[in-house]
């Protein structure tokens, strides 16, 4: 239904709101382990169908929030993580380690240390 729900114009979105709990044991905070994890629950198998996801999970979920200032641009926040993987849909197949996490333009782990001084 994804899918459908998307090609009709439906605004989607995914995303976390907390770490793992009684209730939601298979929560977590990390959105490529989302996004993976939605993918199976959908039967999706091909690169495209997890780039949709992707975008659903990123651009979709700025849509939905109102956030005017999203991507990778001039003027926008600037938050992304990046890791060792020659596409996107493989770094959600194989959820390798954040090398770096940006925030706002500033560094703020690097290779699994913060690296903010309090």
């Amino acid at each position: 239904p994804l899918k459908r729900l998307y090609e009709a114009g439906v605004r989607l979105c995914t995303g976390t709101d907390g770490v793992r709990d009684t209730w939601g044991p298979y929560n977590g905070v990390d959105l490529l382990e989302r996004v993976k994890l939605l993918g199976y629950r959908s039967g999706f198998r091909r690169d495209a169908d997890l780039e949709l996801l992707l975008e659903i999970a990123t651009r979709g979920g700025a849509d939905v929030m109102g956030e005017q200032a999203y991507g990778l641009a001039v003027g926008c926040q600037a938050d992304f993580v990046i890791v060792n993987a020659e596409t996107p849909v493989e770094a959600v197949i194989t959820q390798p380690p954040r090398s770096y996490v940006v925030k706002r333009g500033q560094v703020v782990a690097m290779e699994g240390s913060y690296t903010l001084k309090s």
